[in-house]
């Protein structure tokens, strides 16, 4: 791990390839839902899977290329490796896991959703419709539930690398936050989108 902070191309690249598992693997997932998992699993007031809302249209197309993330992939990367040319040599280790850190989060998090997916072909029933408020909140406490590991793990092992992925996932619960600002409450009477309330309006009610 020291090696790739000494050389900031070769560090650059891996943030690169981090992205691009970050990406397939979303795709995967969202080929999975719609071939095997759709009639299980809708989200609203938008149907994704998606978080991020710059993202959302994107995924929903299911491409595996996807030149405008490869374009954000290599800029990304580039600046990584830029960082690692100024940035004190001490703060190297820290950075890295702050930066590969968001993406491993992420990435743990796909995958097991993937899975879940795919052994969810069989001996599943029913239909869950959730509200995109609630899968923030669900999200994020995934998210607060790793990053007490993390720093367990950080405390224990006097890492930087590990302290630094431990600040990556206190941020991906904070980032769930952000999100979820953007998302209209949840109605105190509140029906899935084929029963729509008929009750007229009703004050919103937040979680």
């Amino acid at each position: 791990m020291k090696s790739l902070a000494l050389h900031p191309i070769a560090a650059g690249f891996v943030t690169l390839i981090l992205m691009c598992c970050d990406w397939v693997l979303t795709i995967l997932q969202e080929r999975q839902r719609r071939a095997h998992y759709a009639e299980h699993y809708q989200s609203y007031p938008v149907n994704t899977i998606e978080g991020n809302p710059l993202l959302q249209s994107s995924i929903a197309r299911g491409r595996l290329v996807n030149l405008r993330h490869f374009g954000v992939g290599l800029a990304v990367s580039a600046v990584v490796a830029g960082n690692l040319y100024y940035y004190p040599k001490q703060d190297h280790m820290l950075f890295l896991g702050f930066v590969w850190g968001l993406l491993l989060v992420v990435i743990s998090m796909h995958l097991g959703n993937l899975i879940g997916y795919w052994v969810s072909q069989r001996g599943v029933h029913g239909k869950l419709f959730i509200h995109q408020r609630a899968g923030y909140l669900i999200q994020m406490g995934r998210y607060c539930g790793l990053s007490v590991l993390l720093i367990a793990l950080a405390v224990c092992s006097q890492s930087e690398f590990i302290a630094g992925v431990a600040i990556a996932g206190v941020a991906s619960a904070l980032r769930q936050v952000l999100w979820l600002l953007k998302i209209p409450r949840i109605p105190e009477i509140d029906c899935p989108p084929e029963t729509p309330a008929k009750l007229g309006s009703v004050e919103s009610k937040g979680l």
